[in-house]
């Protein structure tokens, strides 16, 4: 009898490890999401990041809490259902607002960025404005659900026209063809942009007024699986920043 029921605790054992330990594994695996974006977020929609600061940034925080993190590229409208839903875990490099604090909750600042208006050499000598009335006569590009600040509200007050698309990339396009006058660009993007294709260098020029200095945070779903994480993500962008790696993954060192 002693013996049949060492054979059942054996068994027992057994089948908790091969069906268990699986089941742990995927638990610790945090779902990010974030739309192409470079040079922070480097890949293809519906594919895993193949690189990028932001994904190095995000990387390295779950590592040093002790998670695994996994970021999948998708476009930025469908990652904001994803934050409401709870479908994924984690947005990359996401502006706090009223209306966002809803759904997400927020670490401290990772990582700021000035927004600016950029233009088109070939297609303006030289551009500048004081006020979002300057703006008036031109049509603006942006991103869809992105949050532009005082921008997005001139915008929805009817003060200054954009026309939204799915990416940076589309946006610059539009602009070298003609089809808008001005884009909303992060500085990051702009000067990767420029890296990237050095015969822009000198025909996409930023104007000199800051729209906003923006502040990127994590965005975190609330019904999403690492909302547990959030003073862990604090206190580690903390020991980041004074231990000089935050800095040096942005590029600042």
């Amino acid at each position: 009898m002693k013996k049949i029921n060492f054979l059942i605790i054996t068994f027992a054992v057994a089948v908790f490890m091969t069906i268990g330990a699986p089941l742990r594994a995927e638990e610790t695996v945090v779902k990010v999401s974030s739309d192409p974006w470079e040079p922070w977020v480097m890949g293809t929609e519906g594919e895993v990041a193949s690189g990028g600061i932001a994904v190095d940034l995000v990387t390295e925080i779950f590592r040093r809490i002790g998670v695994k993190s996994e970021t999948v590229i998708y476009p930025y409208e469908r990652c904001m259902i994803q934050m409401k839903t709870g479908e994924r875990d984690v947005l990359l490099m996401v502006k706090k607002t009223p209306e966002r604090e809803e759904f997400m909750l927020f670490s401290d600042v990772a990582a700021t960025d000035p927004q600016l208006l950029y233009y088109s050499t070939e297609r303006m000598d030289g551009f500048e404005w004081n006020e979002f009335a300057d703006l008036k006569p031109y049509t603006v590009g942006g991103v869809q659900a992105f949050n532009y600040g005082d921008l997005t509200q001139a915008t929805n007050a009817g003060q200054v026209k954009m026309e939204l698309t799915a990416n940076d990339s589309q946006n610059i396009k539009k602009l070298f063809a003609g089809r808008i006058d001005l884009i909303v660009l992060n500085r990051s993007t702009a000067n990767n942009y420029i890296q990237q294709h050095p015969e822009a260098k000198g025909k996409l020029k930023a104007t000199a007024k800051i729209i906003s200095n923006a502040e990127f945070h994590f965005g975190l779903s609330k019904k999403g699986s690492a909302t547990g994480y959030l003073s862990q993500i604090n206190a580690t962008i903390s020991d980041m920043k004074k231990d000089g790696s935050l800095n040096k993954i942005l590029g600042l060192n």
